[in-house]
């Protein structure tokens, strides 16, 4: 951490400001362009039903099932819905006779269209191959001989691979030996044909695809159609619900956060002067930028253990911040100046900030990746914040003190720093 001139100290205050104003628009203002409605970064990003309103679907149950086939179809329905962006989905069964689906409403959309369709294909029904149109020439059935369904992009093409077991890959070589056309059904219906005379039997079965969007919305529709049970799609019931949290918990819980966000930034301000308010600068910066990365990941939907997990990231970088504040403060009461402290306290910091920095990133970052639903994004969450911390601590925050240090030429006011008694020496 090294003085720089003061001319350039004003071009990087050009930049900062610049960049601050720029990211907070795209980050938390609407804007219109042309005809394109610009919703913001953060306007983007899924809201659970527990914060905001949703949409509910109810599913009949079609036929007698053991609750341990009900719970496997259960876990389908969320991974569907979390590869969707609804991490936060409620499902239940009710007395084995139902099933109940939750979802928060998706603030990327502007109309309820989206939900209603993903919530109507979870009863596709019966996914099928048949050697004809007919149900008796039915010989793979998705319950029975589907264990997996894939998505792969090999040589420019995107292909949905089909795996089987062992009696769906003999059911294969039987269909393959009764005809030349594979027909695919959905829940008795005939969705398409192809020509299978090339194909050779194997435990899997790939089928070719023009475009990303219609295989990932086909291999979707086989994963659901190859649940352990079936539900009834002739009598789903879908409609729209409020916030599953009352209006005033909500407000209790959020000024209850806010409170705590506040009372800890303004504790920090107060007693470190002008590097609290850098602080408050970095936090600014990082929070941006944490939205933007959240953009950036399809399934991440906000929920209030995602609000939690913000909180957590806010003490991870101010704490983190504190170590260099610390030993800057630890330096100054030896004697020495300003700037030798600055200098020294940040070399000293550096290898602290770097320990808990990764040790947090690799923690929160395992939780992402092993964990699902809302857990998967509290780990996400924490996990940036944690990698933010590093490069706040590192670069940002005492880039913004070097900065400040062109114009300050020393003087300790500014920090809140009591001046000590005899001269200072480097």
């Amino acid at each position: 951490m090294k003085p720089i001139k003061k001319r350039t100290a004003k071009i990087f205050i050009a930049l900062v400001i610049i960049a601050l104003v720029v990211g907070t628009l795209f980050a938390f203002v609407p804007m219109n362009f042309g005809s394109y409605r610009f919703t913001s970064l953060v306007g983007s990003i899924n809201v659970a039903s527990d914060l905001g309103s949703g949409v509910y679907a109810e599913y009949d149950i079609d036929g007698e099932f053991s609750t341990d086939k009900i719970n496997k179809s259960i876990s389908t329905i969320r991974s569907v819905l979390q590869d969707r962006g609804y991490s936060g989905s409620t499902i239940f069964s009710v007395n084995n006779k139902k099933l109940r689906v939750e979802i928060g409403y998706p603030l990327s959309s502007s109309s309820l269209r989206n939900s209603y369709t993903l919530l109507n294909a979870v009863a596709v029904g019966d996914f099928e191959l048949r050697s004809s149109s007919s149900e008796d020439d039915t010989y793979i059935l998705g319950r029975d001989h589907v264990t997996d369904v894939e998505i792969n992009n090999y040589q420019d093409s995107i292909y949905v691979v089909l795996n089987f077991n062992k009696a769906g890959e003999e059911q294969y070589a039987k269909l393959l030996e009764a005809t030349t056309t594979i027909y695919v059904c959905m829940g008795g219906e005939i969705m398409t044909s192809f020509n299978s005379s090339n194909a050779t039997a194997s435990s899997s079965m790939p089928l070719s695809f023009t475009d990303y969007n219609s295989a990932r919305d086909f291999a979707m529709r086989v994963t659901l159609g190859s649940m352990p049970i079936k539900l009834n799609k002739d009598t789903v019931s879908i409609d729209t619900m409020e916030t599953t949290i009352s209006r005033l918990t909500k407000i209790i819980c959020a000024v209850a956060i806010s409170a705590l966000a506040v009372f800890g930034i303004c504790y920090f301000v107060i007693e470190n002067g002008i590097m609290g308010l850098f602080a408050l600068l970095s936090l600014l910066f990082s929070g941006i930028i944490a939205i933007g990365l959240l953009c950036a990941f399809e399934w991440v939907e906000l929920s209030f253990s995602s609000l939690i997990a913000i909180g957590i990231g806010v003490a991870i970088l101010l704490s983190s911040m504190q170590i260099f504040v610390s030993r800057f403060k630890e330096e100054y009461k030896t004697g020495k100046t300003i700037g030798a402290s600055l200098e020294t306290g940040y070399k000293r910091s550096v290898p602290s900030i770097l320990a808990t920095g990764i040790a947090l990133t690799v923690i929160f970052g395992v939780v992402a990746i092993v964990a699902g639903a809302e857990l998967k994004v509290f780990g996400l969450i924490t996990c940036i914040f944690a990698v933010l911390s590093l490069f706040s601590s590192l670069v940002m925050f005492p880039g913004f003190v070097s900065i400040f240090e062109a114009f300050n030429d020393g003087a300790i006011k500014p920090y809140r720093l009591k001046e000590m008694e005899g001269e200072k020496n480097d």
